[in-house]
């Protein structure tokens, strides 16, 4: 009798630690990946020296784990990083919010299978996802790096040319790059703006045999962009326009100064080198 006594009372604590091993599991669940993966570069804009990778790795349950591993960043300094909609030249709604890169050490990681409107997600359907990942400021919500994914990727095509002042002096440089959906990303940037202050761009195209301009409204550029403007060219006058229909233009950049005589305050035409 006093034995079966002392084995139900030591019963109970031979089964705890399977309980609590059991939750621990659950809450926890290992992803275990496919093997099918992709990386991009993470650029720095020009409030920030951060650069790195972020990774997205399918897993065998269907969900995608992002990992982001950057560079520069300051011990003490977390900054939240999210899948928005767009590209970073235009911006877009939150698609999902990531956990935040550590300064410690530069690192994010996060497993995802929805996006923040319950709608699923899969590892394929990133990968031409309409989007960017954002690495934001933690105080102002600023973009201070990123990485255009999917059909947003940059191919490495582009062509540059100067702006000119109207005395014929470098102002800025004009980048038009190519994107894998073939539309083109467009950033001016120009030198000598003051305080608060933002001037006009437009794109003007020549017509064939003609005098007349297709003027396209470009955004402005901005001393709050520490004089930069960004775009995408994705179509003018309604009518689609790729990366290779822009490069052959017969167009320039024009930036003008509605306070000032002058004609204008930076123009450069469209060429390849």
């Amino acid at each position: 009798m006093k034995f079966k006594i002392l084995f139900l009372k030591r019963l109970p604590f031979l089964l705890l630690p399977i309980l609590i091993i059991n939750c621990r599991k659950d809450d926890n669940p290992e992803y275990i990946p496919t093997g099918q993966s992709k990386e991009y570069a993470i650029l720095n804009t020009n409030f920030s020296d951060l650069t790195g990778l972020v990774k997205f790795i399918e897993n065998t349950d269907g969900s995608t784990t992002i990992s982001v591993e950057l560079n520069n960043t300051v011990k003490g300094i977390n900054n939240p990083v999210r899948l928005r909609r767009n590209t970073a030249n235009i911006g877009g709604d939150i698609a999902v919010n990531l956990n935040e890169v550590k300064g410690e050490d530069g690192s994010s990681s996060t497993t995802i299978s929805k996006l923040v409107d319950g709608e699923t997600i899969t590892f394929n359907q990133l990968a031409e996802f309409d989007g960017y990942i954002a690495i934001e400021d933690n105080s102002t919500s600023i973009l201070i790096a990123y990485s255009d994914i999917g059909p947003n990727e940059l191919t490495g095509q582009k062509i540059s040319f100067d702006l000119l002042s109207p005395n014929g002096t470098f102002n800025g440089l004009v980048t038009i790059e190519e994107r894998k959906k073939s539309t083109s990303a467009l950033t001016i940037g120009v030198f000598g703006l003051s305080d608060n202050e933002e001037l006009p761009c437009t794109l003007n195209i020549l017509e064939n045999d003609s005098i007349k301009e297709i003027i396209h409204q470009l955004s402005p550029v901005k001393s709050s962009f520490n004089g930069f403007s960004f775009n995408e060219l994705t179509e003018i006058n309604g009518k689609v326009i790729t990366y290779e229909q822009i490069r052959t233009l017969n167009a320039y950049i024009e930036v003008t100064n509605p306070n000032s005589s002058a004609n204008f305050y930076a123009k450069g035409f469209i060429k390849i080198e």
